[in-house]
């Protein structure tokens, strides 16, 4: 592995390594794969570079500027950065946070609570899945960081209103969160020019929602007639089929997309106990100092206090998890109501966006990602439930009857309905 970390810039998009304290011991062949000395020019290959989960962006200056300058204001506006069925995200500038808002307390609670039940499990468990899974980044969850008391609300609303864009100024509840970064711009733009249609470029390109842009990976599902006669023309929480994915090329990051999706449902199911309904997963990126402390490798051949401890100028790309409003727990100690968890388990993951990958597809491309998800959903299984207590004796098999009885409704699912996932409307 070369010595140089070399970075993704915000404006050209260049040659990058994988070499991250956290994140190391790439396979050599992504590695050979990842490491080019020229910034491509090709769409295809600006996704190839910026989609990877071991690529490190260097920000241009103006974003880098526009976030670490609003450290120094008080009170700046908040911008709208995504919307879901429970609630708005707002950008709070400056910060790696954001606000959640929604009308609806109980779901909203929900939430923020399992949100961070689910980014405990992931925290605790990152290090021993790294060192099982030494090839794939551990998809991460964001920490909800506070709320407002109920108590509270009026008298914050009226010291914050005016922050918020004039469409959405109305009181509700909501909690700190936070922020899942977007996007490069090269990725953004290349996007654009590939899948948004021509009359749209110049005005997708001034958009200031676009953004924000994170990408969904919908490994279950390629195009169909449906999806092609009516293409995302948003980049937030931007659909990446299948078959495009195919296209540009991105089968050996498709496998490991679905290893890492495996890991993440395994510690939601068997760290977090939870049933994972309507969870996303999502394609964005975090400031380089992380969730665990920042360790300079060769902290004694640099000189002392010459490296940033982590800023918005540097970013790495990750798999994300969230939203969980919809998610319950499970009673995985009481043998009694295994099969009542399996149900819930199983309609989790056939009633969500196509995320996952469908063990009922036949094409070969599938059929891989499905042979590569099981076998890390079985491992990371196996060794998370050696860190529960109180499991019964019969735990051990849970995991794979989960994904017997997920391939028995898949199949299920496609002959009822040709194949296609049911899905949560926005």
């Amino acid at each position: 592995m070369s010595s140089r970390l070399h970075e993704i810039p915000e404006d050209s998009v260049a040659s990058h390594d994988t070499e991250l304290s956290t994140d190391s011991c790439l396979a050599s062949a992504t590695e050979e794969m990842l490491e080019v000395t020229e910034a491509p020019t090709k769409d295809e290959d600006i996704l190839r570079q910026t989609l990877s989960v071991h690529s490190i962006i260097s920000t241009s200056l103006s974003f880098a500027e526009r976030m670490q300058g609003a450290k120094l204001l008080q009170d700046a506006p908040l911008v709208v950065i995504g919307r879901g069925t429970c609630g708005t995200i707002f950008e709070i500038p400056g910060t790696e946070s954001a606000y959640k808002k929604g009308s609806d307390k109980v779901a909203l609670w929900n939430d923020a609570n399992l949100t961070n039940i689910a980014c405990r499990a992931v925290t605790e468990m990152k290090t021993c899945l790294q060192e099982i899974f030494p090839n794939v980044s551990i998809p991460r969850v964001a920490v909800v960081t506070g709320w407002v008391r109920e108590n509270d609300l009026e008298n914050w609303w009226q010291e914050n209103l005016r922050r918020f864009p004039k469409d959405t100024r109305k009181s509700g509840y909501l909690f700190q969160v936070q922020r899942i970064l977007p996007l490069p711009k090269p990725c953004r733009e290349a996007l654009i020019r590939l899948y948004f249609p021509k009359t749209m470029h110049e005005s997708a390109h001034e958009d200031p929602d676009n953004k924000a842009c994170l990408v969904r990976p919908y490994l279950g599902q390629r195009r169909g007639e449906r999806e092609l006669s009516n293409p995302a023309l948003s980049l937030q929480n931007f659909p990446l089929y299948l078959d495009q994915i195919e296209e540009l090329g991105l089968e050996v990051e498709a496998i490991q997309f679905s290893e890492e999706m495996a890991i993440g449902l395994a510690t939601i199911h068997w760290k977090a106990c939870l049933d994972g309904m309507d969870m996303e997963f999502v394609l964005g990126s975090a400031a380089t100092n992380g969730e665990l402390p920042t360790v300079v490798e060769n902290f004694k051949t640099v000189a002392p206090f010459d490296i940033p401890a982590g800023d918005f100028k540097r970013r790495q790309v990750h798999l994300w998890m969230l939203d969980f409003d919809k998610a319950d727990q499970l009673c995985l100690h009481v043998k009694e109501s295994w099969k009542t968890c399996c149900d819930k388990m199983v309609t989790a993951v056939t009633a969500n966006d196509p995320y996952f990958p469908n063990p009922a597809a036949t094409g070969t491309l599938e059929q891989k990602l499905w042979d590569a998800f099981e076998r890390a959903y079985l491992l990371a299984a196996s060794n998370l439930q050696l860190t529960q207590k109180g499991l019964p004796k019969e735990a051990s098999k849970y995991p794979a009857l989960f994904l017997k009885s997920w391939k028995k409704r898949a199949i299920e699912l496609a002959e009822d309905m040709e194949g296609d996932f049911v899905e949560f409307g926005e």
